[in-house]
């Protein structure tokens, strides 16, 4: 059955959110396994062409937060979340990405201004986020999340009013090359300040029950709305 029509009778049944958490699990699976062969590859190789095209792709978020207190990847984490200053992007980078094996799958963006929010890339069934930082007027680096729409699939949502998003707001730091297993990653040099303000002050206590609520409890305020474009 085509997937489109499988999602639309899905939804008049009700049974919509049901079978994307089946979905969800079986995708996951299929991600941890890749995860395991492949996850330190795919975040050598991003690093080493992101730096050939003059852009600094550093460690964010989980990946940041498994770096810092697991020196490792967090145990329960099967995808790489990366961030980069937009002002760093330039137009050899997602080309340079697609050549070294990282295809270019999916982006996310505020119709409106045009501001671009996130890029994500797959490499053997890794999946790697590039999450784009920029400055406030208060100097602090900020980034934006999507989150899944209120209501509707995402095809419709984003032929429609789009998805609902939130800041997640870290403070401006330098950035230096620091050890991570085998390789040498970018990270903040406010490692520390960057994960309590993501994660709270108990950051280095692991909670395996932790979920995208945790972001929002955390978020600030946002009305824009992101679209998505799939490649």
């Amino acid at each position: 059955m085509n997937r489109d029509l499988f999602v639309k009778i899905a939804i008049r049944l009700g049974v919509y959110k049901s079978m994307m958490k089946i979905d969800n699990r079986i995708q996951m699976r299929k991600q941890n396994k890749a995860f395991a062969l492949y996850g330190l590859e795919a975040l050598r190789t991003a690093d080493e062409t992101a730096s050939k095209c003059g852009c600094r792709l550093f460690l964010a978020f989980g990946t940041l937060l498994g770096a810092y207190r697991n020196k490792g990847f967090i145990p329960y984490d099967c995808d790489l979340d990366t961030g980069m200053m937009f002002s760093d992007y330039n137009e050899d980078f997602i080309p340079a990405m697609e050549k070294s094996g990282l295809k270019h799958i999916r982006r996310y963006y505020v119709k409106k201004t045009g501001r671009i929010c996130e890029d994500k890339f797959d490499y053997k069934g890794v999946h790697l986020d590039v999450h784009y930082y920029y400055k406030d007027e208060t100097g602090n680096l900020y980034c934006d999340l999507c989150l899944p729409h209120e209501t509707k699939d995402w095809r419709t949502a984003n032929q429609s009013d789009g998805f609902p998003s939130i800041i997640r707001t870290c403070p401006d730091t330098e950035l230096n090359r620091q050890p991570f297993l085998s390789i040498e990653c970018y990270m903040p040099t406010k490692t520390e300040d960057w994960l309590k303000a993501l994660y709270g002050e108990h950051f280095m206590t692991p909670d395996p029950k932790w979920s995208m609520n945790d972001h929002k409890k955390r978020a600030e305020n946002h009305n824009e709305r992101l679209y998505r474009i799939e490649y």
